[in-house]
């Protein structure tokens, strides 16, 4: 009996993998459901594309390594120690102000109970407050402020 081709199957998986952000908001979840035998979470289309193709692949050729498992969950039990998981951003409490003097102006922006305050308007984070300020259509609004390392996580 000849031997199975690996390149083919190899090439079958990448075709497959391609294609999901071509397959509908549906078949993405009963992909899922079939995958993880219960219900999609409820994420941006991006992410569960990448869970997908990770669970795919995870299935496919294996997961992590017990070694590996094993190192993520002590990380973990860290952080949570710390009071921080990683991903998860600290809210400021209610009347912190933020200031950032930008091209010679004085920006002042107060954390309320339900967004942040800035100029009489409320916005729903700092990073919208901050493309207000710039005109920038994609910023950070705690790299703006100044906040990444002391309660904020670097995107990395």
């Amino acid at each position: 009996m000849p031997e199975k081709d690996n390149t083919s199957a190899s090439g079958s998986m990448i075709r497959t993998l391609a294609g999901l952000p071509r397959l509908t908001n549906p078949q993405l979840h009963k992909l899922w459901r079939d995958l993880y035998n219960k219900e999609p979470p409820k994420i941006a289309r991006p992410h569960l594309i990448r869970l997908l193709a990770w669970r795919m692949q995870e299935i496919k050729h294996g997961g992590l390594d017990a070694e590996t498992r094993s190192r993520l969950k002590k990380d973990l039990a860290i952080f949570q120690r710390r009071g921080r998981v990683p991903g998860n951003i600290l809210k400021p409490k209610v009347g912190v102000r933020f200031e950032r003097l930008w091209r010679g102006e004085r920006y002042c922006v107060v954390v309320q109970e339900n967004g942040f305050e800035w100029e009489g308007r409320l916005y729903r984070s700092l990073s919208a407050v901050a493309k207000e300020i710039t005109g920038k259509s994609a910023i950070s609004g705690p790299r703006f402020f100044g906040l990444e390392g002391a309660g904020y996580e670097k995107k990395r």
